[in-house]
């Protein structure tokens, strides 16, 4: 008979949750290095982003060539995708508040829902393969324009009467004179980052600083 094996199931325990936060700040800096890169050149992101969307619907129409995919839930991601290029036009900055991008969010969520719906039916394919449907096909553009897309110091979630990334005139202007300009993804975290500074600040803890005044 075997012993129990109390302890080792929880080093097991322990050591996965270790690697998921690893995971987690891996990510978190490949994202910011990402958005660094797509801020320096908004002009190759913007070619990256527009052959993306190509490649992806070339993928849903052999998808529906050669293997029967659903007619209505692949058009419906054609169609999709076809929203995404229009935002190309005045890439990076995008208009939060637009009707088209708040379509484009809720049409993110409707083809989430019918692939799922699809993959459940569908039994035969494993998780690796639906996982390898949803990398290039669902999630990539979305994911692009999100780390890419531009906005300025002062439209932030705090400081904006249009909820976020700015698409006026008046937004371009400032952006393209370099008075504030950054990605959406960087804005995000400055955001987060002085939020928590603030409920810090209110509980008498500070985060410790370094030499040239940034957080350790």
């Amino acid at each position: 008979t075997s012993l129990p094996r109390m302890f080792f199931t929880i080093l097991t325990y322990a050591s996965g949750y270790l690697v998921l936060i690893f995971l987690a700040i891996c990510m978190a800096c490949g994202l910011y290095y990402m958005a660094e890169l797509a801020e320096e050149y908004s002009r190759l992101t913007k070619k990256i982003l527009k052959y993306s969307i190509f490649t992806v619907l070339g993928i849903h129409v052999l998808l529906l060539i050669f293997d029967g995919f659903p007619i209505i839930t692949t058009l419906f991601g054609l169609a999709l995708h076809g929203v995404y290029y229009q935002f190309l036009k005045d890439f990076p900055f995008v208009n939060f508040s637009s009707p088209m991008f708040i379509g484009a969010v809720v049409g993110l969520l409707i083809n989430h829902w019918l692939w799922i719906a699809f993959f459940r039916e569908e039994l035969q394919y494993r998780v690796t393969e639906i996982m390898a449907f949803f990398v290039p096909c669902v999630w990539l553009v979305p994911f692009g324009f999100f780390v890419s897309v531009s906005l300025g110091d002062t439209v932030l979630p705090s400081a904006t009467h249009s909820g976020g990334l700015t698409g006026s005139a008046a937004g371009r202007e400032e952006l393209s004179g370099g008075g504030g300009q950054g990605s959406a993804l960087k804005g995000m975290m400055s955001w987060f980052s002085s939020k928590r500074d603030q409920a810090m600040a209110t509980t008498g803890f500070a985060m410790p600083r370094d030499y040239y005044g940034k957080d350790t």
